[in-house]
């Protein structure tokens, strides 16, 4: 429950940020402090978004499972900036796959993007999921494509794993999703 408790709050900072960028009337100086300064590319700025993913997964050790599948939907929030022709990114995420190894996983990512148009973005990224049972490693990589002003669609690979007292356990994750940018 902590590890829940501690993504919920940076999500909500990000929608609370998101909202205040949509705003017609927001103060530019915020806008300066949220990394949006003048032009900016199309995936620049607060989102939000939902996915449905297929997660293969295993364990080792004191309770080992074989490899198996399950279906499962996400959330993800974050805050991507320009930084030269690169972009860079925030993502907190939550998969709900409970018939995985790890029930559920949750965490922070950094992301690093490169649009090689004005609509497609291939990045990779690197961060920790830190829900049940433990914190790992979580890496991946993706491309998104934004086919309005507002909205983009997100395909991605990821992995994490863990090695602990006479065990290991490995989860990965192919997801696809759609995101919701506020300005």
């Amino acid at each position: 429950m902590a590890g829940i408790k501690k993504l919920i709050a940076p999500a909500l900072l990000s929608l609370v940020c998101a909202t205040q960028a949509h705003s017609e009337a927001i103060d530019p100086a915020l806008l300066k402090l949220m990394g949006v300064d003048g032009p900016h590319s199309q995936f620049a700025g607060p989102y939000v978004g939902a996915k449905l993913g297929l997660n293969w997964s295993e364990s080792t050790g004191q309770n080992p499972r074989s490899t198996h599948m399950t279906f499962f939907p996400g959330l993800v929030a974050g805050v991507n900036y320009d930084v030269d022709r690169f972009v860079v990114g925030f993502e907190g995420f939550m998969d709900f796959h409970g018939g995985s190894t790890t029930k559920k996983d949750g965490g922070i990512d950094v992301k690093f993007g490169m649009p090689v148009n004005t609509d497609i973005m291939p990045y990779a990224r690197i961060g920790f999921t830190g829900t049940w049972p433990d914190t790992r490693l979580h890496y991946g990589a993706g491309v998104e494509y934004k086919f309005a002003k507002n909205w983009s669609v997100a395909a991605e690979y990821t992995r994490d794993s863990a090695s602990y007292q006479d065990g290991h356990r490995r989860n990965d994750s192919l997801t696809a999703g759609v995101h919701y940018y506020f300005f």
